[in-house]
């Protein structure tokens, strides 16, 4: 026996669990009474969810029997109701009353003549009162389907003279009742189809109901109209065989209880009241009337329309309308209906044209924002050209995203740039939009709409010139006047912000930045100008203004550094290009590093403000201001001393200076550095010196051991009336170069002039002090053959323009 009582549930039998001690058998009890209570409680809870089912069920059931009952009542009554012969019945006498209104009105015509009739006997019945309103009801609702037959553009001729018969039999109305009834209920209806919210379309229908109405008048009045009248009183009412075959009315039965006045009761209308005179007269005032509203409507709709394309559709619509129908209004009194409608749209469009081309002011306002909360650094700056996002673009899919990177690089669009030209693109698009829709008008052909009119060739001709050719040209012409009116707004706004744009201390970067944004904004908004304004020129003085100043500051640096060379230059004694002179004699073929030097700093300034900037004209402007700039530099070349001490000799030879040590054979920085070297050393071993030579056109003495002056600050100076020679001449050259650079031509003029004396004026240009320079050199060289020397200064110019021309690369911007 086991210690524990196993599971009663894999006993065979009863008897099987007192095999086990009392506990164990005790617990099997208690295990057993607990699974009988959870099974009696699951029991119960199923019992009473499927209790609750079918109470749903049973409720259902009875839900749908008392449906089903109620259907079978309903199809029960449908059945006892449906009378196969009746409704057949029914259906043809709607059938024939639906499109025959004549018939109608006649029957409601005898209803009211006998109920008439009942009131007049000595007993009335008491239901008189109500068959007095059934009669109104159904007289009401007969005028209403007459005035929807007038209103509809559906209804034929034969359609619209039933429904005036009946009207004039439900009315008791004249011919020119009926008219005037049919003129109010055309016009109710174009008021209607008038009102805003029925749009283009309905305007359209509106026109089409006038000259509908126009037509189907002429058709109707008065002649078709008196005759379907007259035929009304031929007969008597109850006589006519529309009437009598009625099934409803049982004539073979009811007719013998019917009076004889009822019987031969014939209506009278007046028929013949109406004349042809005056129904054009009636007809002539209503068209007026019409075509007035017809007017106010059209402008009051077409106020509204947001589009100009929906305009431009709208106006070839109802054109076309009008044209295709103008044979039916041409007497339409003398009211010009094709000028209002041209008026109409031209005014429209005009107003379009207004609203679009103001737009312009936005770009004014978007550009002072900008200079306002101005951004050093972020409004101004443009990522460069060949940067890291350029070199890794993905151009998988095309390569607009790579063109149009490079555009923005290469034209400077920088943040502030780029939000004036997204804002112009946007209202170009809209404009451009606008000139197509004119030009749409003008390419329209009117040819198939004229050829059904009679008219003459001329007449013709003239309508053709005045949808196609005097339309587009007034707008065209308000267009372009009113693009160019705003254009010059807009260069008058950007001229007074060129007004205040003055450099404060610390502040001239800011500005010539500025400048060069609204430089940028005035170029990009002139070379995408709208079609009709590019044969208008919209000069902008403000440009020369604008790069003056932007050139001044680029200046600024690199003359401040080429005036301290300068002075450092006049204090020294020595030559460090002497050892390059070639030729014989010989003279200088390199520039000095200072000329090589301010060229490059030059460059380098022009394109940290962007290569964009630098058109010809900012070219030639910024090379006038730097003539301008060099013009003391050059006269204080002119003011070296003619002897210097030992002193200042040795003392100068032991200073170092780094910018003079570049040679102007290479770019700049270390690379000048290096050349320089090179062709030192180049033209030191290999300068070989001769007994006698001509120096400059002077006779002198020279060993062949002798050294020539090279004074570099490692080598002996040389004495001072030499270094001072060589040093004029050097500076000649220089200057020469400098005048190729900038394209400065010189005059020529005779050295005995006495008013070329340019040293004595603080104000002289370049020009001037290289004509002063070149004449004043033979006297202070003491220079014998002057015809020796001119032939030598002919060769330096020459020299000079070599160079200029081996080097101007460097110097793209300038070139």
């Amino acid at each position: 026996m086991v210690g524990e009582a196993p599971d009663p549930k894999t006993f065979g039998s009863w008897q099987d669990a007192f095999q086990y001690r009392i506990a164990a058998v005790r617990a099997m009890e208690k295990q057993l009474g607990n699974d009988i209570n959870s099974n009696r409680d699951k029991l119960r809870s199923l019992v009473g969810a499927s209790y609750r089912d079918l109470l749903g069920t049973a409720e259902s059931i009875i839900e749908m029997d008392g449906q089903m009952q109620q259907v079978e009542s309903y199809l029960g009554d449908m059945g006892r109701r449906c009378n196969s012969r009746l409704l057949e019945k029914k259906a043809v006498n709607l059938k024939a009353l639906g499109k025959d209104g004549r018939t109608i009105a006649k029957i409601l015509v005898i209803s009211r003549l006998l109920h008439k009739k009942l009131s007049q006997s000595r007993q009335p019945p008491p239901y008189l009162e109500v068959l007095r309103s059934r009669l109104a009801g159904l007289r009401r609702r007969l005028l209403i389907d007459i005035d929807r037959r007038f209103q509809s553009l559906d209804s034929s001729e034969s359609v619209l003279v039933e429904a005036m018969c009946a009207f004039s039999l439900a009315t008791s109305s004249s011919s020119t009742d009926v008219l005037r009834h049919f003129h109010h209920v055309r016009q109710s209806a174009m008021s209607e189809l008038g009102q805003r919210r029925s749009g283009d379309k309905g305007i359209s229908k509106s026109l089409r109901l006038v000259v509908r109405t126009l037509k189907d008048c002429r058709t109707i009045f008065p002649t078709p109209l008196a005759r379907a009248l007259e035929t009304l009183k031929a007969t008597p009412l109850l006589q006519g065989s529309d009437v009598r075959f009625l099934r409803e009315m049982n004539l073979d039965i009811h007719q013998r209880w019917l009076g004889d006045d009822v019987a031969s009761f014939t209506p009278y209308i007046r028929h013949a009241d109406l004349q042809k005179i005056e129904a054009s007269r009636l007809l002539e005032q209503w068209a007026k009337n019409a075509f007035s509203s017809f007017l106010k409507h059209l402008c009051e709709i077409i106020e509204d329309f947001e589009s100009p394309a929906v305009v431009v559709q709208l106006r070839q619509e109802v054109l076309e309308l009008w044209l295709s129908n103008k044979r039916h209004v041409i007497s339409a009194g003398t009211f010009d209906v094709l000028d209002g409608i041209r008026k109409a749209f031209n005014n429209r469009l005009q107003n379009f044209i207004y609203q679009k081309t103001a737009s312009l002011n936005d770009i004014s306002s978007s550009v002072a924002t900008l200079l306002r909360d101005w951004e050093n650094t972020v409004s101004d700056t443009c990522p460069p050209m060949w940067d890291d996002a350029i070199i890794s673009m993905d151009t998988g899919s095309g390569g607009k995203a790579l063109r149009d990177a490079l555009y923005t690089r290469a034209y400077g669009r920088s943040k502030a740039v780029a939000v004036v030209s997204a804002a112009y693109t946007t209202w170009l698009e809209n404009i451009n939009s606008l000139q197509r829709l004119i030009t749409q008008l003008q390419e329209k052909k009117w040819a198939d709409e004229l050829y059904d009119m009679d008219d003459d060739d001329e007449t013709l001709e003239d309508l053709h010139n005045m949808l196609s050719e005097d339309d587009p040209h007034l707008l065209h012409e308000t267009f372009k006047n009113d693009l160019i009116d705003n254009f010059q707004a807009l260069r008058g706004t950007i001229q007074s912000h060129v007004e205040k744009l003055q450099p404060n201390e610390g502040d001239d970067v800011v500005t010539a930045h500025k400048s060069a944004f609204l430089l940028r904004v005035w170029r990009d908004i002139t070379s995408r100008l709208p079609s009709m304004c590019r044969d208008y020129g919209l000069e902008a003085p403000f440009i020369r203004t604008l790069q003056i100043q932007i050139s001044g500051i680029v200046l600024q640096t690199p003359i401040s550094q080429c005036d301290k060379r300068i002075g450092r230059y006049l204090h020294r004694n020595q030559l460090q290009a002497r050892i390059l002179w070639e030729g014989d004699p010989q003279l200088p073929v390199l520039p000095s590093p200072w000329a090589f030097r301010l060229l490059h700093e030059t460059v380098t300034s022009m394109a940290d403000f962007g290569v964009d900037i630098w058109t010809s004209q900012a070219t030639n402007i910024l090379k006038q201001e730097m003539r301008d700039s060099l013009a003391p530099i050059v006269k204080k070349l002119q003011e070296l001393p003619r002897q210097v001490n030992s002193h200042d000799a040795n003392g100068e030879s032991d200073v170092k200076d780094e910018e003079d040590s570049q040679s102007p054979g290479k770019g700049g920085g270390k690379d000048i550095q290096e050349g320089e070297g090179d062709q030192n050393y180049e033209a030191k071993d290999g300068e070989k010196e001769s007994g006698k030579e001509t120096k400059n056109g002077i006779k002198e003495d020279r060993s062949s051991t002798q050294k020539p002056a090279v004074y570099a600050s490692n080598l002996i100076s040389a004495p001072s009336e030499e270094v001072w020679r060589d040093t004029r001449i050097q500076r000649l050259f220089d200057a020469l170069y400098l005048d190729y650079a900038l394209n400065v031509k010189l005059r020529v003029t005779s050295p005995d002039d006495p008013d070329n004396n340019p040293e004595n004026n603080e104000n002289a240009t370049l020009p001037d002090l290289l004509e002063s320079a070149q004449n004043n050199i033979l006297d202070e060289l003491n220079i014998e053959d002057v015809a020796q020397w001119n032939c030598n200064l002919r060769r330096m110019r020459k020299d000079a323009e070599v160079y200029w021309k081996r080097t101007e690369l460097l110097f793209a911007l300038l070139a």
